[in-house]
């Protein structure tokens, strides 16, 4: 049954994906041509539909839960498993990502990407990170919410990975509130799915082919209570919105501190 999954799923996906990132291009350019704000024309509702038919196709369901998400704008933090996360979140929610600057030139989705507002953190060069705080403070300035992964990179999922403050310092100057997502992919016995994470240096190929095999799971969003940022720095915001993450993966067990960075 699993082989049988990864045939009729695989090429449907690259069907999909190939024929999404035309019409959503498309979109984009219509977008601009009529003068429509980024997030509010026929682009995002081609994405929100894009991203649930992959999910639908790739036998992931969502559940949400906790809390309203806040009106823009808000800077969202959330943890990180998978590529799967940018799907789940995008089908339901108006967001500018921050993203590794390599996507930029992936073929087709980099623009897909840039045309739906997607930031960028160059890795490597001076200031990447202030570079990207200033640009994720500008778009919150704009009316947006703007999410990034604290985490810096895929972790399994079991526990929270460290959390690098300084990119918080975009709400801060923005003068908007933090508010926290907490993913997670469960199996109908609400245990971990062992699949859904993308880590351990995999390539992106190898591991959308062993999830084309997987009879389905659960991704359960669940949005935590906005931080307020005023009269707090970076680090505190980090350290709340971890604490409010840590406690939605593991609701039973104490948690330690992060120490500042």
């Amino acid at each position: 049954m699993r082989h049988l999954r990864r045939i009729v799923r695989l090429p449907l996906l690259l069907i999909h994906v190939t024929i999404g990132v035309v019409v959503i291009a498309l979109a984009v350019l219509l977008d601009r041509l009529l003068g429509k704000r980024l997030h509010h024309g026929l682009a995002r509702r081609m994405q929100a539909f894009w991203c649930r038919s992959i999910c639908r196709l790739m036998g992931v369901r969502m559940q949400l839960s906790g809390q309203a998400m806040a009106a823009p704008p808000v800077l969202l933090v959330a943890n990180h498993l998978s590529w799967l996360d940018i799907l789940v979140v995008a089908a339901n929610w108006k967001v500018s990502f921050l993203s590794k600057s390599e996507v930029r030139s992936w073929p087709g989705i980099g623009l897909v990407a840039t045309g739906l507002g997607t930031l960028y953190i160059e890795r490597g060069q001076r200031d990447a990170s202030g570079n990207a705080m200033r640009a994720m403070a500008q778009r919150l300035r704009e009316g947006h919410r703007v999410l990034f992964f604290p985490e810096g990179t895929t972790s399994p999922g079991n526990n929270l990975l460290p959390f690098r403050p300084r990119l918080f310092q975009a709400a801060i100057d923005a003068g908007v509130p933090v508010q926290p997502i907490t993913i997670r992919y469960l199996e109908a016995n609400d245990e971990p799915n062992a699949v859904a994470p993308f880590v351990d240096d995999e390539g992106l190929l190898s591991h959308v082919m062993r999830l084309s095999a997987e009879p389905g799971m659960r991704a359960v969003l669940e949005v935590g209570e906005p931080v307020d940022s005023r009269g707090r720095g970076r680090n505190e915001l980090a350290l709340l919105c971890r604490e409010q993450m840590a406690e939605a993966l593991n609701p039973s067990e104490p948690h330690e501190e992060q120490a500042a960075g």
